[in-house]
């Protein structure tokens, strides 16, 4: 067992042998390249474009705007032709929620709490009839369900409604709303904060709200919410103050060049 460190293989070469052999193909591999790839050094990524402040690497100058003092970057914002405006700042105790550990872990029921429309699809139950981890299928499409503007006086305010609905109670509908066979461990001074966040700073929730008063002030027992934008890209922008308004009107229905339309009932 301990005699020989060599051995032999089935066809009489012995594994010494077999190393030599891919050490040779290894080295045939190079046999073709003369010099090994040299490694450049840019040096720091420490350039700054006048126009937008993005770092460069120097080598990454527009040649035929730069000089050796003055190095010009053109990849980012052309120029200064592109102009992108900064993501709005939040407050800061809006930040400080995310700094709180019994925040983060309700965040899923305040997103829920919060949603304006509900999870629409056709959910396939079958898959999880036999043992082994639930399986979520759904078949079709998936869409989100606004709903009415009014809610059932039966189940109470749900999502969007609460938005409209006895705001002089919100804290304590919305609450309602998630009540269940375990007691909620949702603060309900966060609730308050949020909900006049939103009221404040979410121009969706501004123009329902204001589709409310102006039905009221009209007086109309029945109405109708029509809402249009103006943004350019629906891929990527949001909502601006100013690009999303809405029509409150009666019972006129006929109207079909808005994006959505909600009915009071």
């Amino acid at each position: 067992m301990f005699g020989s460190s060599k051995q032999t293989r089935d066809d009489g070469a012995s594994s010494s042998s077999v190393v030599q052999i891919g050490r040779h193909r290894k080295c045939r591999r190079f046999d073709g390249l003369s010099v090994l790839p040299e490694y450049i050094d840019c040096g720091d990524c420490s350039r700054v474009c006048e126009y937008c402040g993005a770092f460069f690497w120097y080598v990454e100058r527009a040649l035929n705007m730069s000089i050796v003092a003055h190095p010009r970057y053109t990849h980012y914002c052309r120029g200064g032709s592109v102009v992108l405006p900064y993501p709005s700042r939040f407050p800061s105790r809006f930040i400080a929620l995310y700094e709180s550990r019994k925040f983060l872990k309700d965040v899923r029921a305040y997103n829920s709490m919060f949603s304006m429309t509900s999870f629409g699809a056709n959910i396939d139950e079958d898959m999880n009839d036999s043992r082994g981890p639930y399986v979520f299928k759904v078949s079709g499409k998936i869409s989100h369900k606004i709903g009415s503007l009014s809610p059932d006086l039966a189940k109470g305010p749900r999502f969007l409604q609460l938005y409209l609905f006895d705001t002089d109670h919100e804290v304590e509908n919305r609450l309602r709303a998630f009540d269940g066979p375990r007691p909620t461990t949702l603060d309900s001074t966060v609730i308050n904060y949020l909900s006049r966040f939103l009221g404040e700073s979410n121009e969706y929730v501004r123009t329902f709200k204001t589709a409310k008063q102006m039905a009221e002030g009209m007086d109309l027992e029945s109405y109708v919410v029509r809402l249009f934008n103006d943004i350019q890209d629906r891929r990527y922008d949001l909502p601006l103050p100013g690009s999303l308004g809405c029509i409150v009107a009666g019972d006129d229905t006929t109207s079909t060049t808005y994006d959505i339309i909600i009915h009071s009932q």
